[in-house]
């Protein structure tokens, strides 16, 4: 993929380096394609011809909040990150980039999706520009390699191509979104406290949210 700072897929995504995002990605058939196109035209819908940026952002914070729901539904789709050895996988993958070409505030994986906070650092080690699709792509494609191969499958994605993004514009909306990616397991049931989910990160000068 061609390294730029705006592009689209399915939806706009807007990537500058150096910024700090929070980042969704999904199984593959986690959501259905049907649905999936339902959401981008409804959010389509929403945003055609708008220039006002609250109004956009506003209409961004429900695309991602019905898509959430659908992730949470449980209703579709292979739930491999259940397997404890491949929810391992992913978090070392993760962190494998921090303190590189990124620093990693928080993540959450959960069965069938990751939820992270992370900046972006402007260059690598190499002093090339860095795009947050550069670091998506290598999470997801090394990943889904091994996880393929404990599962013994062979030729199937494992991920959903496309991920959700956004800028995470402040502290306090930082804050708001760690918060959120800690409770994940809470709302769904799996755990009483953020601390009793093995699957849940937080850097620790954020200690606090624990």
């Amino acid at each position: 993929m061609e390294n730029k700072e705006i592009y689209k897929r399915n939806l706009p995504h807007i990537q500058p380096s150096g910024q700090i995002f929070f980042v969704t990605w999904n199984l593959k058939g986690a959501i259905p394609k049907s649905k999936l196109l339902e959401l981008r035209n409804e959010y389509l819908k929403k945003t055609e011809g708008l220039t006002d940026r609250e109004k956009i952002n506003i209409a961004a914070k429900l695309h991602f909040k019905n898509f959430d729901n659908e992730l949470h539904s449980n209703s579709y789709g292979s739930h491999y990150l259940k397997n404890d050895k491949l929810a391992k996988i992913v978090a070392d993958t993760i962190h494998y980039w921090d303190n590189r070409r990124i620093e990693l505030y928080a993540y959450c994986i959960m069965s069938n999706h990751v939820h992270a906070v992370f900046q972006v650092y402007e260059k690598d080690e190499n002093d090339k520009i860095q795009y947050l699709h550069n670091i998506m792509e290598s999470i997801k494609k090394f990943s889904a390699r091994e996880c393929n191969i404990i599962l013994n499958r062979t030729g199937n994605a494992f991920w959903q191509d496309e991920s959700y993004d956004r800028i995470v514009r402040n502290s306090k909306e930082l804050f708001r979104i760690i918060s959120y990616i800690l409770d994940n397991p809470i709302k769904a049931g799996l755990c009483n406290e953020r601390k009793d989910w093995r699957w849940s990160y937080i850097k620790d000068s954020y200690n606090e949210f624990m």
